[in-house]
C-alpha cells in the first residue's frame, strides 16, 4: 500500500485528497474529462510518493492543456519548481492566466521536444503526457532525456478497462519503450489489482502509466506493492 509520509513540504495523503479535489476540471478536448492526472487520485498518490521518495528537485510536465495536473503538482510541492509546456498558444495563454498565483510554475509556449532538450536540470520527475499533434513526440522526448524520475502517461499496461495511446499503429507500450531507453532499464507499471488508500472516481476514461528511473536506483517502486516490474 502507498506510504506517503511526512516529508518534502509536510505533505500527507489528506493533504494529496484535498489538493486534488480543489483542483477546477478545466480540461479541453480530453477524453478523460480532465483534473489533475486524468482525475485520476491512485496515480496523484502514485506521484506524490515517488516525488518524494526520490526527493525531486523539479518538476516537468509536457502537456500543459489547461493546468489541471500543473495546479495539483504546484499546490502539493509549493518549493518546488513546475515546468510545464504547451505547443497550442489557446492552451498556453488559458492556462498561464489560471496559473499565475503559483510562484513556483514557469510555463512555456514550446514543443514538448524543443522544451525538454533546452532545460537544465538535477533530479527532476517527468510527466509525460504529450502524446498528440502533428507527430507523436515522444520518442524525440524520451531519447532527450538522461537523468530524473520518468513516468509516462497512457501507456499499455495490458489490464481490462485501462487505455493507451497508439500513432501510426505504433503502441505506447513496452516494445516502443525499450526500444528507446535499452533493454536493460527497469521499467514499473501501475498495478490496479492492489488497495489504495482512496477510492478512484473517474468512469469515463483510466489511462496505464510506466514508471522509469535514471541516475538513482529502483528501491521506492521495488518497495512499494502498487507498482509492478514490466518483465
Amino acid at each position: 500500500l502507498l506510504e506517503i509520509k511526512f516529508g518534502v513540504n509536510n505533505m500527507n495523503k489528506e493533504q494529496i485528497l484535498h489538493n486534488f479535489y480543489t483542483t477546477e476540471r478545466l480540461g479541453a478536448n480530453m477524453n478523460d474529462g480532465g483534473g489533475p492526472f486524468g482525475f485520476d487520485i491512485h496515480m496523484a498518490l502514485e506521484v506524490c510518493y515517488l516525488i518524494q521518495e526520490y526527493g525531486c528537485d523539479s518538476i516537468i510536465e509536457t502537456g500543459t492543456n489547461m493546468g489541471d495536473t500543473t495546479e495539483f503538482l504546484a499546490k502539493c510541492f509549493p518549493k518546488t519548481n513546475v515546468l510545464s509546456c504547451e505547443n497550442n498558444l489557446d492552451f498556453y495563454e488559458k492556462a498561464k492566466k489560471r496559473l499565475d498565483k503559483f510562484n513556483n510554475v514557469t510555463l512555456y509556449n514550446l514543443s514538448s521536444d524543443d522544451f525538454i532538450k533546452n532545460i537544465s536540470v538535477g533530479f527532476p520527475f517527468y510527466f509525460l503526457d504529450a502524446h498528440w499533434n502533428n507527430y507523436w513526440p515522444l520518442a524525440d522526448e524520451i531519447l532527450n532525456i538522461h537523468r530524473g524520475l520518468i513516468c509516462i502517461h497512457d501507456f499499455d499496461i495490458n489490464y481490462l478497462g485501462y487505455s493507451y495511446d497508439e500513432y501510426n499503429n505504433i503502441k505506447n507500450d513496452i516494445c516502443f519503450l525499450k526500444k528507446h531507453i535499452g533493454a536493460n532499464v527497469d521499467c514499473y507499471i501501475n498495478d490496479p489489482t492492489t488497495m489504495y488508500p482512496f477510492p478512484l472516481h473517474q468512469k469515463k476514461r483510466l489511462a496505464g502509466r510506466v514508471y522509469y528511473v535514471l541516475g538513482k536506483d529502483n528501491k521506492p517502486l521495488e518497495q512499494c506493492y502498487n507498482f509492478k516490474k514490466h518483465e
